[in-house]
């Protein structure tokens, strides 16, 4: 069965800086936070169009979900879960940062049918990390991808490469090193 990412952009919501190689913004065309309203358009419009037969989930993206306030998490996650309880989408994915899990986030998002965790790593080079702006090293990603996995969530990484002060040993030594994290997804982003 095919499967659909029904994608709600949430542009540097929850960020809690502003990465050299990261403007949301202008990457998705969107200016202003996505309101509850906003999030049922934009699931109903999708639901509209997709394949009824087909795996569908809501992934939220360009952001820091978990960056943002429990409760606003809640609100957005509760909105989703009446699809899921209707069985409209399977569930939910998230896109967030290695220093936003810990186990009362997880937990809330276990129990609003988050399936996916993507981690935008970028780098496990601590070097490159702090030239860009990340204020965490490989011993956090390490902790947070097994935290992640220990709750039973689907465990994506992403990485980019040409990153500043990276070259292609560092990112190599990034990919390899990522093969440690027990990942079942891994994107590799170039930097434009």
């Amino acid at each position: 069965m095919k499967h659909y990412n029904i994608p709600v952009f949430i542009s540097h919501f929850g960020c809690p800086n502003a990465c050299v190689f990261c403007n949301q913004k202008k990457i998705n065309g969107r200016e202003t936070d996505v309101s509850l309203d906003d999030l049922k358009n934009i699931i109903d419009s999708y639901l509209k169009t997709l394949p009824k037969n087909s795996i569908k989930e809501v992934a939220f993206f360009g952001g820091t979900f978990t960056g943002i306030s429990m409760e606003l998490q809640k609100q957005y996650l509760e909105v989703v879960k009446k699809y899921i309880d209707n069985e409209d989408v399977e569930g939910v994915r998230i896109s967030t940062r290695p220093e936003c899990i810990d186990d009362e986030i997880l937990t809330q998002l276990k129990k609003y049918g988050v399936k996916t965790i993507e981690l935008g790593i970028q780098s496990l080079d601590d070097e490159v990390l702090k030239a860009t702006g990340r204020h965490y090293n490989y011993e956090i990603v390490k902790k947070s991808c097994d935290l992640i996995k220990e709750y039973g969530f689907t465990l994506g990484v992403q990485l980019m490469i040409g990153l500043p002060k990276s070259d292609f040993k560092s990112d190599l030594m990034s990919a390899v090193k990522s093969l440690n994290l027990n990942a079942d997804i891994a994107r590799i982003y170039p930097t434009l």
